[in-house]
C-alpha cells in the first residue's frame, strides 16, 4: 500500500489539477482513514507526512526489541514552506532590533537560498541545494536584487548571464558573511525543531584570503595626505557650500568617529561636563515618531560600544566649534547639520538611519578630485587615529575608549566601573589619548553667521 500510495502522489505531482483521495492508507502503526489532497503545496505536504510514517515504521523496524527513534517533527505536522519561514525569520530579526543593514544583508541571503531551492519546505533542504546555493552566489550578476531587467529571473538564467558576462567571483569575506548568515537561519529552524538537522554542518568557515594587492590605495592618511585634504584653496570653497561639509571632516580627523556617527549629531549630543565640552555618541528618541513608537529614533549606532561620550579636542574648539553650535541652535533646529537626512526605506516608507550618505558621496568625489584612489574616504580618518595611536605605545583599551571599538571584558566589573559609573576617570584618559595626536594640519577658523544664508531657509531642512 506504501508503493502504491507514493505513486498516486507522484503522478499527482507531475499533472496537480483536480483533487487526489487516498483512503485506507496503512504504514506501520499510523492509519490514515482518508486524505484529500487539492494542488501542489497540498500534495507536499501530503508526501512529507507519509515520508515520514515510512521513516518512523522503518526505524522500528530496525531498532533494538522495536525501540523507536525519536522523531525530529511529528506525524501530520509537516515542515512549512521555505518562503513563510524567511518571512518570519526576517520578522523575527527586526523584533530584535537588529540594525538596518544587517537585515537587508540578511535578505540578499535569503532570496539567494530561495531561487537555488525553490520554494519548498524547509526540511527537504539538503547539501546539495546549498551547492547550488554556491553556484549562484559565484555567477550572480551585478546588482541583481536592484537592476530590473533581473526582475523574476530564475537561477539557470541568473548563472547563463553571470558566465557570460565573466563576473568576478565574490569575495572570501563576502561568502564567509553569507555562510553566516545561513548558519545562524538554519540553526534557529533546528533549535525549533522545524527541521531534523541544519545542512550548513557539513560547511566549515572560510579561510581568510592572505593576499595583498600591491596595488589597492592605503586605506591610511600620512601627514602630506591630510594637508592635501585640508589645503585652503581646495577644502574651503568645497567646504563653505554646507555646515556638515565644514564641520564632519573635522571632527572626523580628530575624533576617529564613524561617519554616521558625526552625521547624525543632535544639538543635545554637544553637553559640557566638569567644565569639559564633550560630543556624546548616543542614539535619543525623536519625539516626531513618538506617534509609531516612543523609543523610535531616526539615529543609528553599530553596537554598544559605540556608546560613548568624546571630550571635543582642542584644535576644533579653536577652529569654532562651539561658535557653530550656537549658530544652529539660534537657527531652531535640533540637529547639527541639518540639510542631511536620514533616507527613506522604499519597501516601508520609514526612516532609513543613514544621515551619513549625503555626506559620504560628497567627500568622496571631493577625495577623487585630490586624485586619492578608490576606496580611500572618510574611514580612513579611523584608520589613521587608531593606528597613530597604537605606534605611539597607547594601550588598545584607551584607543578603543575614544573610537568606541568593543574590547575584551577581562574584569567585567572593572570595566563597567570605569566606563559607567567612573565617567570623569575615562573623560581624563580620553584627553590624554586625544592629545597624542596632533597631525601637522592647520584647520579653517569658523566665522559666526558664516552658514547664515544656509540656515535661513527651514524647507531645505529634514526631521
Amino acid at each position: 500500500m506504501n508503493n502504491a500510495t507514493q505513486h498516486y502522489l507522484k503522478s499527482y505531482l507531475s499533472d496537480s489539477t483536480g483533487t487526489l483521495t487516498l483512503t485506507n492508507v496503512r504504514i506501520g502503526r499510523v492509519r490514515i482513514g482518508e486524505m484529500i489532497v487539492s494542488g501542489r503545496e497540498a500534495a507536499i505536504h501530503a508526501q512529507e507526512i507519509i515520508n515520514d510514517a515510512c521513516e518512523r515504521a522503518r526505524r522500528a523496524r530496525l531498532g533494538k526489541n522495536a525501540t523507536r527513534y525519536p522523531e525530529p517533527l511529528p506525524i501530520a505536522a509537516p515542515a512549512r514552506l521555505l518562503s513563510v519561514e524567511i518571512r518570519d525569520y526576517l520578522a523575527d530579526r527586526e523584533r530584535m532590533g537588529l540594525v538596518r543593514d544587517t537585515i537587508e544583508a540578511t535578505t540578499r541571503t535569503l532570496k539567494l537560498l530561495q531561487m537555488a531551492c525553490g520554494d519548498i519546505p524547509v526540511s527537504r533542504i539538503d547539501h546539495t541545494h546549498i551547492y547550488r546555493l554556491w553556484e549562484l552566489m559565484r555567477w550572480t550578476p551585478p546588482l541583481f536584487f536592484s537592476n530590473p531587467v533581473y526582475r523574476g529571473w530564475t537561477f539557470e538564467q541568473a548563472v547563463t548571464e553571470g558566465k557570460r558576462l565573466h563576473v568576478n567571483p565574490p569575495a572570501r569575506a563576502t561568502v564567509e558573511k553569507h555562510r553566516r548568515f545561513l548558519v545562524t537561519f538554519f540553526g534557529r529552524l533546528e533549535d525549533a525543531k522545524a527541521i531534523p538537522g541544519s545542512p550548513m554542518k557539513f560547511f566549515a568557515e572560510v579561510k581568510k584570503d592572505l593576499v595583498v594587492d600591491p596595488d589597492k590605495a592605503e586605506r591610511l592618511f600620512d601627514e602630506a595626505d591630510l594637508q592635501r585634504i585640508f589645503a585652503p584653496q581646495t577644502f574651503i570653497p568645497w567646504a563653505m557650500k554646507a555646515p556638515h561639509r565644514w564641520w564632519v571632516p573635522m571632527i572626523g580627523l580628530y575624533t576617529g568617529a564613524r561617519i554616521n556617527e558625526v552625521a547624525q549629531l543632535k544639538l543635545a549630543d554637544v553637553v559640557q561636563e566638569s567644565g569639559v565640552w564633550c560630543i556624546r555618541i548616543q542614539k535619543t528618541v525623536d519625539a516626531d515618531l513618538s506617534h509609531k513608537d516612543r523609543n523610535r529614533s531616526r539615529q543609528s549606532l553599530k553596537g554598544k560600544a559605540a556608546i560613548r561620550t568624546l571630550p571635543i579636542p582642542q584644535p576644533l574648539l579653536d577652529a569654532g566649534f562651539l561658535a557653530f553650535v550656537e549658530d544652529i541652535r539660534a537657527c531652531g533646529h535640533h540637529r547639527l547639520f541639518p540639510h542631511l537626512s536620514a533616507g527613506v526605506r522604499r519597501d516601508t516608507g520609514e526612516p532609513n538611519a543613514r544621515y551619513s550618505q549625503g555626506i559620504l558621496s560628497q567627500f568622496s568625489t571631493y577625495m577623487k578630485g585630490l586624485g586619492f584612489g578608490k576606496g580611500v574616504g572618510f574611514h580612513a580618518f579611523r584608520h589613521t587615529i587608531a593606528t597613530e595611536l597604537h605606534h605611539k605605545g597607547v594601550a588598545d583599551e584607551d584607543i578603543a575608549l575614544v573610537t568606541g571599538h568593543s574590547i575584551s571584558k577581562k574584569v567585567p566589573v572593572l570595566h563597567e566601573a570605569y566606563f559607567h559609573k567612573k565617567p570623569a576617570l575615562a573623560r581624563t584618559k580620553q584627553i590624554a589619548v586625544l592629545d597624542q595626536y596632533r597631525p601637522d594640519v592647520e584647520l579653517p577658523t569658523y566665522k559666526t553667521g558664516q552658514f547664515k544664508a544656509q540656515l535661513a531657509d527651514p524647507r531645505k531642512f529634514y526631521p
